[in-house]
């Protein structure tokens, strides 16, 4: 006879499998996914558990297993969109896996980044994955973290450190910008303006030093990864007299900004002012006109994350650094001709 049903608070794994009529184990492996078996004796297992309402016991689990199945990102700012994008790719690059990401900002503060990493080890996370605030700063925030579990730099990272790095290969990226003016950007167009995101972070140092290198006659403004940036350095480069040309920023955030003070000014793009961008968030293609830009290929990166994870976990050496090429998308704000 099969058991009366409990409430989900008071159903055992051995309600479920003697309302499924298998042994514990089978349940078990029904459970954890990672043990071979037939998908009618599955469905049973799972039938049941829908059935009877069982929630599985994490903490209970975590003892058994000594891994607690979740991961722990820290981000520099949820209201940058592009953190907010990485954030997005990186769990939906865990959602068919067991792993449960859990997601602290660090509002671009060094100890509040440093409390989250504290704050992280003491749920025993199984892995960490840092994007570093300032590349300097963030040193204890980072050793910290490689010293108890697995941790991962991405999209950022701290020099002199053998911690692993996961990140886009700036300087190609710029390189494929370089390219695109010299083959598409009019020549009345070519008085050439970057507007960087700040040099505490190697992804603002590296972008500003590889454009700079490649067009070393451009006019450099640096400031920021924001809106309000992008909006204060294109005020100053009007106010300097100037009503036409090429500006390039170190990210889409900023170039968003650039846009919204020309078009409020009443300058056009890309007739005046040629526009491009560098990351390609969610919102890029919203802008108007749309914005080109340079596309990390953020799904391939995240998924690096987690084979590098699971390497680790099996023992296995991550490779210090891991760089991946990005492309440049051509639309409305610089088109090609």
């Amino acid at each position: 006879m099969v058991s009366r049903v409990k409430s989900a608070s008071g159903v055992t794994v051995h309600d479920v499998a003697h309302h499924a009529g298998v042994s514990i184990a089978t349940v078990s492996r029904a459970l954890s996914g990672n043990r071979p078996m037939s998908e009618e004796l599955r469905e049973r297992v799972m039938d049941s558990v829908k059935t009877l309402g069982y929630q599985v016991n994490l903490v209970g689990r975590a003892l058994r297993q000594k891994r607690t199945f979740t991961l722990g990102l820290v981000i520099p700012d949820l209201e940058n969109p592009f953190f907010s994008s990485l954030a997005q790719n990186i769990s939906r690059s865990f959602a068919a896996s067991e792993v449960e990401v859990m997601i602290s900002s660090a509002d671009n503060d060094i100890d509040q980044e440093l409390r989250a990493v504290q704050s992280f080890l003491g749920r025993q996370v199984d892995g960490l994955v840092l994007i570093p605030s300032d590349e300097r700063e963030s040193l204890t925030a980072v050793e910290l973290a490689s010293g108890y579990v697995p941790t991962i730099q991405f999209d950022r990272f701290v020099p002199d450190t053998t911690i692993p790095f996961v990140g886009c290969d700036n300087a190609f990226g710029m390189s494929l910008v370089s390219e695109h003016i010299a083959n598409h950007v009019p020549k009345e167009q070519k008085t050439l303006f970057f507007i960087g995101g700040g040099e505490s972070s190697s992804s603002g140092r590296e972008r500003s030093a590889a454009f700079m290198a490649l067009q070393p006659e451009s006019q450099h403004l640096e400031g920021s990864f924001s809106f309000g940036w992008g909006q204060e350095a294109v005020k100053k480069i009007i106010d300097q007299g100037f009503t036409q040309g090429t500006i390039v920023c170190a990210a889409d955030v900023i170039a968003l900004g650039v846009s919204s003070w020309l078009l409020s000014q009443g300058f056009r793009i890309p007739e005046d002012f040629r526009l491009i961008g560098f990351d390609d968030v969610g919102v890029s293609f919203l802008a108007h006109p749309t914005l080109t830009t340079v596309r990390q290929p953020l799904a391939a990166m995240t998924e690096a994350i987690g084979e590098m994870l699971g390497d680790s976990q099996r023992a296995g050496s991550a490779p210090e650094k891991t760089l991946f090429q990005p492309e440049l998308i051509v639309r409305s704000s610089s088109p090609a001709r």
